[in-house]
């Protein structure tokens, strides 16, 4: 049995979401390594063929082409009590 609850909203004001560990895109001061610049993700953005982009060199992926900005609502889906999956919803499935 799936249990699907919401756990939060994501805000987009770029166009873009980012999914991946966050040790590949932020900087570390304590190693004086800086962070993925924005500029290089809409370089990627601007050429990609699809909805899903690789940031290059990072294991991280930039999901875009959803309709742009705003609040999206983000679901968990738990699977006899584990953490299985999750799921963002770029359109309003009530009005489907």
């Amino acid at each position: 049995m799936i249990d699907r609850r919401l756990l939060g909203y994501v805000e987009v004001d770029s166009g873009t979401l980012l999914v991946g560990d966050p040790v590949y895109v932020l900087g570390r001061e304590a190693d004086g390594r800086i962070g993925v610049d924005y500029e290089a993700v809409l370089q990627v953005t601007s050429k990609a063929q699809g909805p899903v982009a690789r940031l290059a060199g990072q294991p991280v992926l930039l999901l875009h082409q959803f309709g742009g900005d705003g609040s999206f609502p983000v679901y968990g889906e738990f699977e006899d009590g584990m953490f299985a999956r999750v799921v963002i919803e770029f359109v309003d499935t009530e009005d489907s």
